[in-house]
């Protein structure tokens, strides 16, 4: 199975990119209603979740070392190796806003908004995990 986890990986990216194109169809999201105060306040829960999902993963697992992520583990342990499905979600959270990239000449303000948002959390997540390798630095396995 080692190897077929690179495989699913890649063949997710152009539909992870194609959901985030379809996402931002005014029928889509005719119904939401994203501000300003909601795309902050994801921003800075998302800074410090990876800090909270590592530290609770790391002390539960009893493990001496985090491993760091590759493409050949499944994303699936987010408790007993959280690294590998910290960084699957943040790569797909990007190629998600990625794809909301090529929807925005065709969408309405509702749409720029819920790109915002995807953009927040990517970023929220992007820089959270820059502190978990920060803090935990002397604990992740070469």
């Amino acid at each position: 199975m080692k190897k077929a986890w690179p495989t699913i990986y890649a063949a997710l990216i152009p539909v992870i990119i194609a959901l985030g194109y379809t996402s931002l169809s005014p029928e889509r999201t005719a119904r939401t209603d994203v501000d300003w105060t909601l795309v902050s306040i994801t921003f800075v829960v998302l800074l410090f979740f990876p800090l909270g999902a590592v530290a609770y993963g790391f002390s539960h697992s009893k493990k001496e070392a985090l491993q760091k992520p590759t493409w050949d583990r499944p994303p699936l342990g987010w408790w007993t190796d959280t690294l590998q499905p910290l960084r699957v979600t943040l790569a797909y959270m990007i190629l998600f806003a990625i794809g909301q990239t090529f929807a925005l000449p065709n969408t309405d303000e509702k749409g720029r908004m819920m790109f915002f948002l995807f953009v927040a959390m990517s970023g929220g997540l992007f820089i959270g995990e820059r502190f978990v390798y920060a803090f935990y630095r002397k604990k992740i396995a070469a």
